[in-house]
């Protein structure tokens, strides 16, 4: 049995390892061998810190995974090879029980195949956003119509001049809601290109963050001069820009470190957006040095009213992705202890541009 695993492993693309209840190296893939920088043979039984290890050691968490036959996965984790050599990636690991005997089944992926497994997990999650936003929209739209309509009743029977201008501003205002919610929830966006100048909108920032915080921020700038104008509505990409920043301060607000807040600006070419491939692309980028987004709720920040200490999106985060896609671009976010760094793609020159939509084996991505 073990010589047709060992056979059928030599086969297989992926990087596979499998451990004993011991984590002792039973068999693993060539594939695994070369990213991993080490001879099957010369480590089989041998424990598997002798292959790659994480600082601080996660062989407590795997002891409790064999007691609990439990499973998980690690996301753009640093491990350590022989040689002090580092490499980040994500791996998963699941408990096997075969023949009464428990093991431990490692699959691990590079930088560029992790960045497009989570992309395709926030496509999932972009759809079941959408139809969550459809219900919500309906759940908002009724008692609004119910406030409008009982106003509208309500107001003849005023004889007050001033309590009428009351009811004037509840129309108003429902109105104005109504509108948004039919707008964003439904993301119907309208929008109106027009060649902009990014750097412009990054440079109103500075002014905002100032009235949304009573803490002194320091602000670094990293821009690219070579930057052509995007063909973007001006006004919601600066919404998105305000939503990114509102979501920094909050986060910084937890901790005791030096408010910092970094815009970014890069030109790429011949990159992917969305399984699409664009000649030339624009990717403008958000940092702050926050705690960093739980690890937990990260692949699901963009679902509206998602919230955590460090993060209080509400429907902040999820507006921001559906303008930006609306534009033909990605939201991107990493996100560490040391803070977090939310990246919009943007292709340039969309209107002039044929995409060209590609499978995602072998794809690396914007």
């Amino acid at each position: 049995m073990k010589k047709l695993l060992r056979k059928a492993l030599e086969r297989v693309s992926s990087k596979i390892l499998v451990v004993d209840e011991n984590l002792n190296l039973i068999l693993a893939s060539n594939e695994a061998e070369a990213f991993l920088l080490f001879n099957s043979k010369n480590s089989e039984g041998h424990g598997i810190e002798s292959i790659f290890s994480e600082r601080p050691s996660n062989i407590f968490e795997i002891k409790r995974l064999l007691a609990e036959k439990d499973s998980l996965e690690k996301s753009r984790r640093k491990i350590y090879l022989k040689g002090g050599l580092e490499k980040i990636c994500t791996y998963e690991i699941s408990f096997l029980e075969i023949e009464s005997k428990n093991y431990l089944f490692y699959e691990f992926y590079d930088a560029n195949q992790s960045r497009e497994l989570n992309r395709m997990k926030r496509q999932t999650i972009s759809t079941v956003t959408a139809t969550f936003s459809k219900g919500l929209a309906h759940e908002i739209r009724n008692p609004l119509s119910g406030i409008k309509g009982a106003t509208q009743l309500l107001e003849p029977k005023l004889k007050n001049e001033e309590l009428k201008d009351y009811t004037k501003i509840i129309l108003k205002e429902t109105e104005r809601l109504s509108d948004l919610v039919t707008k964003i929830l439904d993301r119907q966006f309208e929008i109106q290109k027009s060649p902009v100048n990014i750097h412009s909108i990054l440079e109103t920032l500075p002014h905002y963050l100032g009235t949304i915080s009573k803490d002194k921020i320091q602000i670094t700038k990293d821009y690219d001069p070579t930057l052509p104008e995007l063909n973007v509505d001006s006004s919601l990409m600066t919404q998105v820009l305000y939503n990114l920043a509102n979501n920094s301060v909050e986060a910084m607000k937890t901790t005791e470190r030096e408010n910092k807040i970094s815009f970014k600006t890069r030109i790429h070419f011949g990159t992917f957006i969305n399984r699409t491939f664009h000649k030339t692309t624009c990717e403008i980028s958000f940092i702050d040095n926050g705690p960093g987004i739980a690890e937990d709720i990260i692949d699901s920040i963009f679902f509206p009213l998602v919230s955590s200490k460090e993060i209080k999106s509400g429907l902040g985060l999820s507006i921001a992705q559906g303008i930006v896609s609306q534009h033909g671009g990605a939201l991107e976010c990493d996100s560490s202890s040391a803070g977090t760094k939310f990246s919009i793609y943007l292709p340039i020159n969309i209107d002039n541009e044929n995409g060209v939509e590609i499978s995602n084996k072998g794809i690396e991505s914007a």
